[in-house]
C-alpha cells in the first residue's frame, strides 16, 4: 500500500513525492496534476528529496479546496518558507509560512495570523492543514501546532509549491528541501494523521548512511617503532583480520565541525565529509553532515593529526579544507 493510500479515513485527490520525479516534473500519484520544479534531486540523506532554485513551482492545475480536506507539505527550509501558495502575483493568500522564531502563519486574501509554532530551521517539517467547514488546524511533526482557527483563512484555491515570485527567499532554495505533499478529502483523527506521516517518512527514507572505515593497504600504526622500519617486520606485528581496520588510527579522540553555506546569517549544508591521515595521506573515514550541518568523527587516535575535506556534490562550491586538526578526548 502506497503512503498516500494508508489511511482509511483520508480519500487522497493528488500525491506528489521525491521519488517519483521525472523530466522536471513531479508526477501526481493519484491524477495527472504535475508540478514544475525549478531545482533538482539532492543526496538522499536522511530523505529523498529535492532541492530548489529560489523560484516557485506551479500546479499544472490549481486545484480547489472545500468541504473537509487536509493539504500537506513534507519540506525543510533554511529561512523563512512558505509551503504553498494560492496564485502567481498574490501576496495576499498563502498557506504554512514559518518565521526564524518558529511561529507558523496563515493568511488568505489578507486576512489571518499565527496559527501554531514549530520547530527550528533545518528540520524535516510534516505540515498538514486539516480543514473543515467551520474551522481550521495546523498538524506538524506528530502533534497539533495550535488551536483552531477561522475558516477563512485558508484560500479556495491552491496553484503551487513556494511564493508567488521568483527569486524570493520564502521559495525553496538549494539548501532546502522537498519531500512529498498532498490533498485528500474526509475528517481524520490526531491518530490519522500521525500514521500518514509515519508512512511517508518510512517510504522517503534515504539508504543507511554511517562512518566508513577505509580498507587500508598498511598494517601498523604509525606511532609504533616498525612504522618506518626497513625490511621485514617481527612476526608479531603481521596483519589483523579485516574487521579491524581502526587499529592504525584508533583512540579516544573525536573531530567535530559544521559545513555551512557563508551568509547573514550562515546557513547549515548536507555534505560529505572526507577524513585524511596528515601522516600516512590515507582516508581514515568519511561521512554527511546532518540537516543541522554537523559533523563527527568518534574513535580517533590523539597523537596523530588529520585533515578533513568537504565536498560539495551540487558542484556549486569548491571543497573546503581544514588541516592540522587534532582529536580531542570523547566525551
Amino acid at each position: 500500500m502506497a503512503w498516500w493510500d494508508s489511511v482509511a479515513s483520508l480519500t487522497p485527490v493528488a500525491a506528489w513525492d521525491a521519488l517519483h520525479f521525472s523530466d522536471g516534473q513531479l508526477q501526481d500519484q493519484v491524477g495527472g496534476n504535475t508540478i514544475t520544479v525549478q531545482g533538482g534531486v539532492a543526496t538522499p540523506f536522511p530523505l529523498h528529496g529535492l532541492y530548489g532554485q529560489d523560484k516557485p513551482w506551479p500546479l499544472a492545475m490549481s486545484m480547489s479546496l472545500s468541504g473537509d480536506f487536509v493539504l500537506m507539505g513534507f519540506v525543510m527550509h533554511v529561512s523563512r518558507g512558505l509551503v504553498f501558495y494560492k496564485t502567481l502575483g498574490d501576496s495576499s493568500s498563502y498557506f504554512l509560512d514559518q518565521e526564524s522564531n518558529g511561529a507558523i502563519y496563515q493568511y488568505a486574501n489578507g486576512t489571518g495570523g499565527q496559527v501554531g509554532s514549530g520547530p527550528a530551521w533545518g528540520t524535516p517539517k510534516f505540515m498538514a492543514l486539516v480543514v473543515s467547514p467551520s474551522s481550521a488546524r495546523v498538524y506538524l511533526n506528530n502533534d497539533w501546532a495550535g488551536a483552531a482557527f477561522a475558516r477563512a483563512w485558508v484560500a479556495d484555491t491552491v496553484g503551487g509549491i513556494g511564493y508567488y515570485a521568483d527569486g524570493n527567499e520564502y521559495n525553496i532554495g538549494g539548501s532546502e528541501r522537498f519531500y512529498a505533499a498532498g490533498l485528500w478529502s474526509g475528517t481524520p483523527s490526531l491518530a490519522d494523521l500521525r500514521a500518514l506521516e509515519t508512512a511517508c517518512r518510512a517510504a522517503l527514507a534515504g539508504p543507511p548512511v554511517g562512518v566508513h572505515a577505509a580498507a587500508l593497504a598498511r598494517w601498523h600504526s604509525p606511532n609504533s617503532d616498525q612504522w618506518n622500519q626497513p625490511g621485514s617486520h617481527p612476526r608479531q606485528f603481521r596483519g589483523l583480520p579485516g574487521a579491524r581496520r581502526n587499529i592504525h588510527f584508533g583512540g579516544d579522540g573525536q573531530i567535530s565541525g559544521t559545513v555551512k553555506e557563508k551568509g547573514s546569517p550562515d546557513q547549515p549544508l548536507v555534505r560529505q565529509v572526507l577524513l585524511y591521515s596528515e601522516n600516512t595521506h590515507t582516508l581514515v573515514a568519511d561521512t554527511w553532515s546532518d540537516a543541522s550541518g554537523n559533523y563527527r568523527f568518534e574513535r580517533l587516535d590523539r597523537a596523530q593529526t588529520y585533515t578533513v575535506i568537504s565536498t560539495d556534490y551540487q558542484q556549486m562550491y569548491r571543497a573546503v579544507i581544514a588541516d592540522r586538526l587534532r582529536p580531542e578526548a570523547m566525551p
